[in-house]
């Protein structure tokens, strides 16, 4: 394998100056940055500075201190009313039990005191304990269900009762509250039913885990933006290696130039270094982009400091929305999966490069890379790993033409270890060394061939051969 790599750092070191000190790349690295990072603040700091309104902020603030003082007035009046709640619980989970109602700290986690309503477990006999609320002045019915993963809390007022249905909708914050800190994925309706002489009072839609709502949203996000970049990446690089790889052939140089240079050190050093010009390039975007939210949070700010703009305020919780996903082994682990997928998908391109024999030729060549790259997409598609972070087959984060599409995103959000992770790295890194092995190996038998491009069958030959 030494012996392969002769020549290496010469190709790597030649081929890196050249990608980068092309006037385009650079033309294209500084306007491209400055439009990441003038875009945000500019837009931002514009609708903060003409969209605000004399004393809108201070009274949009006071409407809802209003209605925070109202709705906690509702609870206080609905608390003096019920003395007790029955609760039918007809899940499996006892998270939702009775006793789990009356061992939460209320007072402590929301501000509100149970002292006098009580939660009395009725097992799942809905029926007994209609029966035993029904005429009362003081008793309501917690129903929980369950469908697939949905939880759902039903506060029912028995028949003949006397509470009211306002009495009875001051009690939702408590619903709410403890679905979302008792459990993950939780959901329930804002429905309000009359079924049988009796109110149906939903709790909080989505109102589990405080994480889940941003954690779903990256969770269908990221994964598409990992193969928008990963796409244009193989496209605009890949191209790039391929040409490269074949200029020999079309300058007459490539049978003097092997006397000199490994062809498979030949293919990784123009391989790693047109990779590292396009990841500089794309990293330094990125940063110019988080660079242009942050001064356009500021501008934003300092143009009008009362500013309710939702996307300063989701920067601005970012961190708080973030925790447990972000970590530094995530982020670092995942930038090494996007490098290994780029690697991969380049190692195609090299393929191509090497089998070409004209640059007339690469078009048919490189159908090779593009190919897997699509149907790759659409084997995620199908196996469901582009519809959140736990959905998709098991072998998605395995096989490396797909795992490098639903992988990264899974690692950045703490979903798959760092462990799994890791071995799925390696497996990409694997692939990517034997395809460039085999790119090489096709190089040089080329260098004899004569004749019409050869087909996969007659590559499958020479490889073995």
């Amino acid at each position: 394998m030494k012996y392969e790599l002769k020549g290496f750092s010469k190709i790597f070191a030649f081929t890196f100056r050249q990608q980068t000190r092309r006037k385009s790349f650079l033309v294209t690295l500084i306007l491209v940055g400055m439009i990441c990072l003038l875009a945000p603040s500019l837009a931002m700091t514009g609708a903060a500075y003409f969209g605000q309104d004399d004393g809108q902020s201070s009274q949009s603030g006071q409407d809802a201190y209003d209605e925070a003082a109202a709705a906690s007035e509702q609870t206080a009046d609905a608390l003096a009313v019920v003395k007790q709640i029955l609760v039918i619980n007809e899940t499996d989970d006892d998270t939702y039990s009775a006793m789990a109602l009356s061992s939460f700290d209320f007072a402590g986690t929301m501000g509100i005191s149970m002292e006098s309503a009580a939660f009395v477990d009725w097992g799942n006999d809905f029926e007994g304990a209609c029966a035993k609320a029904r005429d009362t002045d003081d008793t309501l019915i917690l129903r929980i269900t369950r469908q697939a993963d949905v939880y759902q809390m039903n506060l029912l007022i028995p028949e003949g009762s006397s509470i009211s249905q306002e009495t009875a909708e001051g009690l939702e914050p408590i619903l709410t509250g403890y679905g979302s800190l008792a459990a993950e994925n939780f959901n329930a309706a804002h429905s309000l039913e009359e079924e049988g002489g009796m109110f149906d009072i939903g709790g909080s839609e989505d109102a589990g885990d405080p994480l889940a709502g941003p954690k779903s949203i990256l969770g269908f996000l990221l994964p598409y933006l990992n193969i928008m970049v990963l796409y244009f990446f193989v496209l605009i690089y890949g191209q790039s290696l391929a040409q490269s790889v074949i200029m020999e052939k079309s300058s007459k140089l490539m049978e003097s130039f092997l006397v000199s240079v490994r062809p498979t050190a030949m293919i990784m050093g123009k391989l790693t270094a047109i990779c590292l010009s396009g990841v500089l390039q794309l990293s330094l975007w990125i940063l110019c982009l988080f660079g242009g939210f942050a001064l356009g949070c500021a501008g934003a700010r300092a143009a009008d400091p009362d500013t309710d703009m939702v996307i300063v305020a989701l920067l601005e919780s970012f961190g708080k929305m973030t925790q447990g996903m972000f970590s530094v082994g995530g982020i670092i682990l995942t930038l090494l999966l996007i490098l290994g997928g780029m690697l991969l998908y380049c190692s195609l391109a090299g393929i191509g490069g090497a089998v070409a024999g004209k640059p007339e030729d690469l078009s048919s060549a490189n159908v090779i890379f593009t190919l897997i790259l699509v149907a790759s997409f659409f084997a995620c598609l199908a196996a469901g790993g582009l519809k959140g972070l736990s959905g998709g087959a098991a072998w998605l984060d395995w096989i490396p033409f797909t795992s490098v599409m639903v992988t990264p995103a899974r690692v950045l959000l703490g979903s798959v270890s760092l462990a799994k992770g890791s071995g799925c790295l390696l497996v990409i890194l694997a692939s990517a060394l034997v395809l460039t092995l085999a790119a090489g190996r096709l190089y040089k038998l080329m260098a004899l061939y004569r004749g019409e491009m050869p087909g996969p069958k007659k590559l499958l030959e020479m490889l073995r051969g």
